[in-house]
């Protein structure tokens, strides 16, 4: 699978991703919500219970402890109408009762009570304060539910279990109310079982379980439960949802544009060509340049070559200018050296007479960057700077002062430069008159009007003869046949290069070509550039 095809897959999934996870994000946060909301809903319930609980239980202490310091005759009238006052301004004692002898002598209501020879309750704690409490007995006078009994001495209060838990519910909301160590006191709300009770009771803070939710407080020697029904919850939920889900979709469009504008980057040709120049996948080939005067082999113009992962070759002229206007031409062109010495290195410090030619782009040459470059490369190689030309390509616009230094320290440190595809560029004169240059190399498009009779055809003749008055070497590209390369000859340039002797090849191709070229001729001498070329 090729990039192209990673990224767009890679794309849908991503872009399935960005369209649902936001959706799925907001219900879940829609969820997590409520139920947090829910559960501090609860847990509000459960506080007013506990408060609702103990505030009943001390009202009920003061109350039954302020009979005691009374001197009334026991169960007289004024008695049980004191006891009767007590039960009614207390607000949560129901019955009052006093006990002589371990029988019920009289109730806040009459005196007939000992009639029923009932006994003191069976307390199950007592406080700090010497108030027993039973959790459960029967009414004094009637057949209702039981309620709690506090005891002071001897008299007994009888308080309703419901008081304890007398607070204000929503629909669907159950509490519950135990005395801690003790047992349940009381419940009220929607009815559940006594094993969920106990299970809410048990626990403390949040709990969710067989479907409900639970929230459990603990404090001043009570536990309280509040208890909803999950699908409760659930309708709720929903209703939340309709404003979370318009934002969970609003998010997802976002990221899916997001995404579809990265991939659109990654799938752009810069975005093609910067994974190329990461993962290396350049290649160097090279154009024999030969002597026409002898026909061999002098040298070869390294040329860069886009070889995509499944080996097909991207065309110089597709890659080229988006590299060069993008700035991606620099480690393309640190690229090509570093390939020169290593796949010819041996090749060029064998023959001396040998050298390379490497395009070298307009940014470079402004900031002088190439120099250090090649500098740093060739050092320790025993290559020779000689041997390493490079060409001033005329596609970019070059700024003639800053062009000039770095060309002059080049030629200084021995590098010949040639002035490349001249004619097609921008300032072809003013390179020429302002630049120090040894070589200019016609361009194919003049090479191939030779013999034509085209009205531009005389044109490389001016070309021949202005290098020529500037003392230059003339190197004529895309040279494709014998006529060509005679007429060449006879107007007295030096050399050519194109298919006529051979295409661009690898290296090792390239290698045996040029020691084929020796056969007759054998190595030359060693290159010397031409001192001081004309005008330069």
């Amino acid at each position: 699978m090729n990039n192209k095809s990673k990224v767009v897959v890679l794309t849908i999934i991503a872009t399935i991703v960005a369209a649902t996870v936001p959706v799925i994000g907001m219900l879940w946060l829609s969820r997590q919500a409520v139920i947090q909301s829910e559960h501090e809903r609860l847990a509000r319930y459960a506080e007013s219970v506990v408060d609702r609980a103990e505030a009943t239980f001390q009202n009920s202490q003061r109350a039954l402890r302020s009979l005691s310091p009374l001197l009334l005759l026991p169960c007289s009238d004024e008695h049980i109408a004191q006891m009767r006052l007590i039960a009614v301004n207390s607000g949560a004692i129901e019955e009052m009762g006093y006990y002589e002898s371990g029988q019920l002598k009289c109730t806040s209501w009459d005196r007939r009570a000992q009639a029923l020879r009932r006994p003191p309750p069976e307390l199950a704690f007592t406080t700090e304060d010497g108030i027993g409490v039973a959790l459960a007995e029967n009414s004094f006078v009637t057949d209702g539910p039981s309620m709690m009994a506090l005891q002071y001495g001897a008299h007994v209060a009888l308080v309703q279990r419901q008081r304890f838990i007398d607070v204000v519910l929503e629909d669907g909301v159950h509490v519950v109310l135990a005395r801690n160590g003790f047992g349940l006191v009381a419940q009220y709300g929607m009815p559940v079982s006594a094993g969920m009770a106990g299970r809410a009771l048990r626990g403390l803070g949040t709990q969710d379980f067989d479907g409900f939710f639970v929230s459990t407080v603990s404090r001043d020697g009570w536990t309280a439960a509040a208890i909803i029904d999950g699908q409760q919850v659930v309708e709720t939920m929903t209703s939340e949802q309709r404003w979370f889900l318009p934002v969970g979709v609003l998010l997802g469009l976002g990221l899916v544009l997001l995404v579809l504008r990265v991939s659109q980057a990654r799938l752009s040709p810069l975005a093609d060509l910067q994974l190329a120049v990461r993962k290396k996948e350049f290649v160097v080939f090279y154009q024999p340049i030969i002597e026409l005067a002898t026909g061999r082999c002098i040298g070869a113009e390294a040329l860069i070559r886009w070889r995509r992962p499944d080996g097909s070759i991207v065309r110089p002229d597709l890659f080229v200018p988006l590299a060069e206007e993008s700035g991606l031409i620099l480690p393309m062109t640190d690229l090509v050296i570093a390939a020169v010495v290593d796949e010819l290195g041996d090749t060029l410090r064998a023959d001396r007479a040998l050298h390379v030619a490497v395009n070298v782009a307009a940014q470079d040459i402004k900031t002088g960057r190439i120099i250090d470059v090649v500098s740093q490369t060739l050092a320790g190689t025993d290559i020779r700077t000689e041997q390493l030309w490079m060409e001033a390509t005329e596609r970019g616009c070059m700024d003639i002062a800053s062009a000039r230094v770095t060309l002059a320290r080049a030629r200084e440190l021995g590098h010949s430069m040639a002035l490349d595809d001249f004619g097609t560029g921008y300032s072809n004169l003013q390179y020429l008159q302002g630049l120090p240059m040894d070589a200019l190399k016609i361009d194919k498009s003049f090479v191939s009007t030779i013999g034509t009779g085209a009205a531009t055809s005389a044109v490389i003749d001016h070309i021949i003869a202005m290098a020529k008055s500037l003392n230059l070497f003339i190197v004529a590209e895309g040279v494709e046949t014998l006529e060509q390369a005679a007429y060449l000859s006879e107007h007295g340039v030096n050399f050519a290069q194109g298919w006529l002797f051979a295409k661009p090849l690898p290296a090792d191709e390239f290698i045996d070509f040029y020691r084929s070229t020796l056969a007759d001729y054998g190595t030359g001498p060693e290159i010397i550039r031409v001192p001081e070329p004309g005008l330069a």
